[in-house]
């Protein structure tokens, strides 16, 4: 419950923050050359992928959190999850679930429409390859007011972040972003002036739920490889 504090000077407080998470991954150069090459081959074993946000991009299957060959990032983005389930204070009886992970590669032109990620507590992003101008990813304000009924500013270029109705983050190779799975997002166009393989902006997606400890053994057979825990990829 909030205290009530008595002040005869004017004071601000911030309610309802929208967090975002990111980590830059010491070892990122090496883990992304293992990563591009097997991308590669998934790639090529699948040409067709499915569609979801993507247009023109090419979008794998969502079941990469179960191939053993992609353990080397799954770890290191269930750490970072952990980390925030500490940061976060969340129940210690329950633990993160991966219930899905893909691979996007956004050849030149391509790029994802806004977007959330229905069901899941938390969603993220990994940067494996990302050449210049291949396009940000941005996040707008989830609260539906302040489009109705817009603020001016002394100044619209320098506000202050909390006026802010979106914010764009660069794909830095080796980093992992995550964020609430209802925060709409998306990803500009890859216009990029580079060719071949060196022109794909190629990331790593996954959704985690929140779920109390032991309830995965409780679910039906045919779901149970579908959600994954830290101890099943340690």
């Amino acid at each position: 419950m909030k205290k009530d504090v008595k002040s005869t000077k004017l004071k601000r407080e911030f309610w309802y923050p929208t967090p975002i998470f990111y980590k830059d991954l010491e070892n990122g150069d090496e883990i992304n050359k293992k990563l591009i090459k097997e991308i590669t081959t998934w790639k090529k074993q699948d040409q067709k992928g499915i569609v979801r946000s993507n247009v023109l991009g090419w979008h794998s299957q969502v079941n990469m959190h179960n191939k053993s060959e992609f353990n080397i990032i799954t770890k290191e983005i269930f750490k970072m999850q952990e980390e925030i389930f500490g940061m976060e204070d969340f129940d210690k009886n329950t633990e993160p679930v991966c219930d899905n992970m893909w691979v996007n590669v956004n050849v030149k032109n391509a790029h994802n429409r806004n977007h959330i990620h229905p069901g899941a507590h938390w969603s993220g992003v990994y940067y494996v390859q990302s050449p210049p101008d291949s396009g940000k990813i941005w996040f707008t304000d989830p609260r539906g007011e302040p489009y109705a009924n817009p603020s001016l500013y002394r100044d619209m270029l320098e506000r202050y972040p909390h006026q802010w109705r979106e914010v764009y983050y660069n794909p830095i190779p080796g980093r992992i972003i995550m964020f609430p799975g209802w925060l709409t997002h998306e990803v500009e166009a890859n216009r990029t002036k580079l060719k071949g393989i060196n022109s794909w902006r190629i990331s790593i997606s996954f959704n985690f739920k929140q779920m109390f400890k032991g309830v995965k053994s409780l679910l039906p057979e045919g779901m149970i490889s579908k959600y994954v825990t830290a101890t099943d990829i340690a």
